[in-house]
């Protein structure tokens, strides 16, 4: 068992504190004094350990972008290619913003003082090098591989501020297929073979037994998690 500092032992207390906080209340709705009452802290312990309320709420999207990613690999092992598991992944994840307004709450207002994170963007090259290897892409410099994932995050937001504004307007099917598209066409992928991926990505997430009850209060419970039949413990 690896035993933690005190430190990184606060450190996960305000985490665990907070995302409980935004989940409920909301990023923006979360004051210091919440946090501090609820964590049983000094003030001065929160910037003592995070750059602020902002910090912490980047530690939680990190986590969160990840959970997405680990979710359906718990539930669906090694059955799918990566490719496939990347459009069901998109589709997932805007099925539940869709679906979950307090999710779909604190990203919209993180969003909206966005601050550039280096581990939010790594979550997203890792998903980039996923399918490229999948692929056999190959080409690609790191530089360049940068300025897409940078693209990518920058559409991201922006959709959810779009679909935040005028939830009504587009169906999460819409906007999951158009961000997996951009994705896809990103490493060069031809139009006819993104359109087959994501037909063929979508018909599987139809049926997989998704239980939202996973991100509730960012909690990531695998109670919630259904294997499909085949996938190994």
């Amino acid at each position: 068992m690896v035993r933690l500092s005190a430190g990184e032992k606060k450190k996960r207390l305000i985490i665990g504190v907070c995302k409980k906080l935004f989940y409920r209340n909301g990023y923006v709705g979360t004051t210091y004094e919440d946090i501090c009452r609820e964590a049983d802290i000094p003030p001065g312990t929160i910037t003592y350990h995070f750059d602020g309320k902002a910090g912490i709420a980047t530690a939680i999207e990190v986590e969160y972008e990840a959970q997405n990613k680990i979710y359906i690999e718990k539930m669906c092992g090694d059955l799918f290619s990566k490719t496939q598991l990347a459009v069901i992944e998109n589709y997932h994840m805007w099925k539940r913003i869709y679906e979950d307004g307090n999710i779909r709450r604190f990203l919209w207002e993180i969003t909206s003082e966005r601050i550039p994170s280096k581990s939010v963007h790594d979550v997203v090259e890792y998903y980039y090098k996923c399918v490229m290897g999948d692929q056999g892409i190959e080409g690609i410099a790191q530089n360049e591989l940068d300025l897409i994932v940078a693209a990518q995050l920058g559409l991201s937001d922006a959709l959810v501020g779009r679909t935040s504004a005028e939830p009504e307007r587009f169906t999460y099917e819409e906007v999951a297929h158009f961000a997996t598209r951009f994705f896809l066409r990103q490493i060069g992928m031809s139009d006819g073979k993104i359109e087959a991926c994501i037909e063929d990505g979508k018909e599987i997430f139809d049926w997989l037994p998704i239980d939202n009850r996973y991100y509730v209060d960012f909690r990531y419970d695998d109670r919630y998690v259904a294997k499909l039949p085949g996938v190994k413990e």
